[in-house]
């Protein structure tokens, strides 16, 4: 688990829990879902990734590769969305998002470190490369490999500057579909990924849903995963800790840019 020591003195003297995160990032929508959900108090610090805020000299001493979120918890820094969640469901185990049975956590844990597994070589690979986005500059990239310790996020970005190949993109729906029908099959029959109340398991996926919504991955062959995502919108942290940071961008201006979803055009005119 990264959870990282520091000499800074401007992160020891972070007292309680501080979020830095970004508005549509899955990563942290997963994280401030579950702060939410536990109740816990925490500062906000988002953190502009249009901007490159997250490659200045102050964030890179908080996470040494430059991702958000990243978590300070009286001054200590946690890294990576994954470890977060099971970082925060030990220290704050009430109320759990852990099932009862050995099996479930087990299945839970697979839940989770898929999410993880699949962020760049499947849901990154596809919003960027469906998409044609990228959110580094040409300008920036000479100075982001010589300070990005993880060289396979520096030719992740080329690449998306580059432009993604489509044998790449097709290799990423090829992934995430096989996913979501193992997911579809488990929720025909059942409320929640795993158990009988929502997990991590659910927290860590539902960003995913939401984000590949958001650039018109076409979920309509998995009404049951439209219905799991409807279920826990209900829930008032889905708000506050998803819909309230979606971009405030009007209709007229949105709708033309993407294949728009429903769960797009629900959330969209709220």
């Amino acid at each position: 688990m990264p959870v990282l020591h520091t000499q800074s003195p401007e992160i020891l003297k972070m007292e309680g829990l501080h979020l830095f995160h970004a508005g549509l990032s899955n990563c942290s929508m997963r994280v401030r879902l579950l702060l939410d959900e536990k109740g816990l108090e925490w500062t906000s610090h988002p953190v502009d990734l249009g901007k490159q805020e997250n490659l200045t000299d102050e964030y890179f001493r908080i996470n040494p590769k430059g991702l958000v979120p990243a978590l300070v918890d009286d001054g200590v820094p946690v890294t990576e969305s994954a470890d977060i969640l099971f970082y925060l469901e030990e220290k704050f185990p009430q109320p759990s998002f852990t099932p009862d049975s050995t099996p479930d956590q087990a299945a839970m844990k697979e839940w989770v470190d898929l999410a993880a597994d699949l962020h760049m070589k499947a849901i990154k690979t596809y919003v960027y490369g469906s998409t044609g986005g990228a959110t580094k500059k040409r300008s920036d990239m000479k100075r982001y490999a010589e300070i990005e310790p993880d060289k396979a996020l520096v030719e992740f970005h080329q690449k998306a500057l580059d432009g993604i190949p489509e044998e790449e993109v097709a290799q990423a729906v090829q992934m995430l579909e096989t996913v979501f029908a193992r997911m579809e099959a488990r929720l025909k029959d059942h409320a929640y990924l795993v158990g009988d109340r929502i997990s991590l398991a659910d927290i860590a996926w539902i960003p995913q849903y939401v984000v590949l919504s958001f650039v018109g991955f076409d979920f309509s062959p998995y009404p049951a995963i439209k219905a799991w995502d409807h279920r826990i919108g209900e829930r008032s942290t889905y708000k506050t800790a998803i819909t309230d940071w979606l971009p405030k961008v009007p209709p007229w201006l949105m709708l033309p840019m993407m294949k728009v979803s429903s769960w797009w055009r629900r959330h969209l005119t709220q």
